[in-house]
């Protein structure tokens, strides 16, 4: 599915903006400054419509994009198992879900070979929705990433900055996936307690969707990526990333 997917993407990205199950399925996504919208399985080139113009506002705010990353964005297909019902409870392992993920070229193949071993590990998955359909952010320094992790969305490219901290994110990159992030938040303690990014997040370990030692030791490790989840500080469950040498810079 790698090979279908890299057809035609470079050097501009040719963004497919779906996600649904077989028999033409459909997924909702939320946004908070819009109303609820539809995406559907069946998509179409017009569905490409907008990427270049929404990265040329967030390169006014952080710069250009570095061309060994623009150049080399792939989107590659993914299939899944999801959820019966909206608690994430409950793993459909009958019917698999396809949604798509846009990631630098260098990682295109293990990134279908992860979710190829999550599928064999019948490892549910919310959605994968590409996060440019949630927007851009309020100040435009990225797209909605807050939107989609709310809405448990897995996502990876996003050009923009790091959360609390300096530089650009490894996501910027299209090196890195956020994996279920209302299952798998980012935990940052504070003086006053635990925070949790999405704030509607919770981590337990044992429920369905969780990203464990047990399962990124099967399914992410062999190909090379590293978890946030044993990160000391934060502890980021959602963020899986590879990294690849030489890093692109921004110029």
């Amino acid at each position: 599915m790698v090979e279908q997917a890299r057809h035609a993407i470079a050097p501009l990205v040719v963004l497919v903006c779906g996600c649904g199950q077989q028999h033409h399925d459909t997924v909702r996504v939320r946004d908070e400054a819009m109303e609820k919208a539809t995406i559907s399985a069946n998509t179409a080139p017009s569905d490409t419509d907008g990427f270049e113009h929404e990265l040329r506002i967030i390169e006014r705010k952080l710069g250009p994009l570095d061309t060994s990353v623009r150049r080399h964005l792939r989107l590659v297909e993914v299939s899944y198992f999801s959820f019966t019902d909206s608690t994430c409870r409950h793993i459909d392992p009958q019917h698999q879900r396809t949604g798509h993920l846009l990631v630098h070229e260098r990682v295109a193949d293990e990134v279908q070979r992860i979710f190829t071993g999550l599928l064999r590990d019948t490892f549910p998955i919310a959605k994968v929705v590409p996060i440019m359909c949630y927007g851009l952010n309020a100040d435009s320094t990225g797209w909605n990433d807050e939107a989609s992790m709310k809405d448990n969305n897995t996502s990876a490219f996003n050009y923009r900055g790091r959360s609390k901290a300096p530089g650009l994110s490894t996501h910027a990159l299209g090196t890195a996936i956020d994996i279920n992030p209302k299952l798998n938040p980012l935990v940052r303690e504070t003086g006053q307690g635990a925070v949790f990014e999405p704030p509607n997040g919770r981590y337990e370990p044992e429920r369905p969707g969780t990203l464990t030692r047990a399962i990124v030791k099967r399914c992410i490790w062999p190909h090379g990526w590293s978890w946030g989840g044993l990160w000391h500080r934060p502890q980021d469950h959602q963020h899986i990333e590879k990294k690849i040498h030489p890093t692109p810079t921004v110029q």
